[in-house]
């Protein structure tokens, strides 16, 4: 069985290198006058109503026929949870990934925009299925391996890494996809596969990124000699 959820409607706000996963908190700076206004129209309903799908533009700065900036389909939908306001009237919000959606049309609405969302269904998965574990495995393993030889280079931090072991595949997977410096592009692919496709390939670059780790240790004194010149 699948997690399945009806039509809503809900905001959107449309980022150029910002894609968003589900069970992710996403921390977003608040400036414009228009967005300024949603976090206080959100604040005016119920917590679990308060919903923004961050979506992602396309690139070019291409127009659809209402004169927006045009977006890809899919994104995620993520519950406001906090808000700090500015004395200016900015503000710095968090934003938890809830659900993938597939936008069906957007509305005529303003100030800011608004669109029916269709969810996708997530397909429930077994973590005790070999394959998965195999895969939860090595993940965890690589993640490891590359994070140690990288450092401070390495998108998430000593902390973060030392916590993976103990979320669900779920969870693992998507804060890797969501935090490993990938294309805007590459990591929207990602969100619109399935949990295992999404495992599987993020497993695949971990394992490219290993190997050209691997293949510049014989140099990397290099670097240290030209560092003292």
């Amino acid at each position: 069985m699948g997690r399945a959820r009806a039509q809503a409607q809900i905001p959107i706000f449309p980022l150029a290198e910002v894609v968003h996963f589900p069970r992710t908190d996403l921390r977003l700076h608040i400036f414009e006058p228009r967005y300024r206004q949603l976090v206080r129209d959100l604040l005016a309903r119920e917590e679990g109503a308060r919903w923004i799908g961050m979506v992602l533009l396309k690139p070019g700065g291409r127009e659809d026929e209402d004169g927006r900036p045009e977006i890809f389909d899919a994104g995620t939908a993520g519950r406001l949870i906090a808000v700090d306001f500015l004395p200016d009237g900015r503000s710095n919000i968090v934003l938890r990934g809830g659900f993938r959606f597939e936008v069906e049309r957007e509305l005529d609405t303003r100030p800011y925009r608004q669109a029916i969302v269709r969810p996708l269904e997530e397909l429930e998965v077994a973590e005790r299925d070999p394959d998965l574990a195999a895969l939860r495995r090595d993940l965890l393993e690589l993640t490891a391996s590359v994070a140690r030889e990288m450092g401070e280079r390495f998108p998430l931090d000593e902390q973060a890494v030392a916590e993976l072991p103990g979320v669900e595949l779920e969870e693992l997977v998507n804060r890797l996809a969501a935090e490993l410096d990938l294309p805007p592009r590459r990591k929207l692919q990602l969100l619109v596969e399935s949990l295992p496709e999404r495992a599987a390939n993020l497993l695949g670059i971990l394992r490219a990124r290993r190997r050209v780790l691997d293949l510049l240790r014989p140099f990397r004194h290099l670097a240290g000699e030209n560092d003292s010149n």
